[in-house]
C-alpha cells in the first residue's frame, strides 16, 4: 500500500499535502506511519478521531503543522488514557 491508499482507506486524503508538507526540516518517516494505520482491520474510527486531534492543535499548538507527525503518538495516549 502507498501513501496516497493509505490516506484513501483512513479516509484522509483531503489532509495528504497537509501531512506531506509538515515537517520543517523536510523528513518524511512519518508518512510510513500513515500506511501503517491503514493496515489495521478496521479503520471506520479513525477519519473522526483525526479531525478532532487536528482541530486540537490548530487551537492549542504553536506550530500545529506538526500534528501530523506525532499521529501514532497521539493515537497511543488516546488509546491508553
Amino acid at each position: 500500500m502507498n501513501f496516497k491508499e493509505a490516506l484513501e482507506k483512513l479516509n484522509i486524503q483531503e489532509y495528504s499535502e497537509r501531512i506531506f508538507n509538515s515537517s520543517s526540516t523536510g523528513e518524511l518517516f512519518h508518512l510510513m506511519d500513515y500506511m501503517q494505520l491503514a493496515e489495521l482491520e478496521d479503520v471506520s474510527w479513525f477519519k473522526c478521531w483525526f479531525c478532532e486531534v487536528v482541530k486540537y492543535a490548530e487551537r492549542e499548538w504553536d506550530r500545529p503543522e506538526s500534528v501530523f507527525q506525532h499521529v501514532p503518538r497521539l493515537l497511543k495516549e488516546s488509546l491508553t488514557a
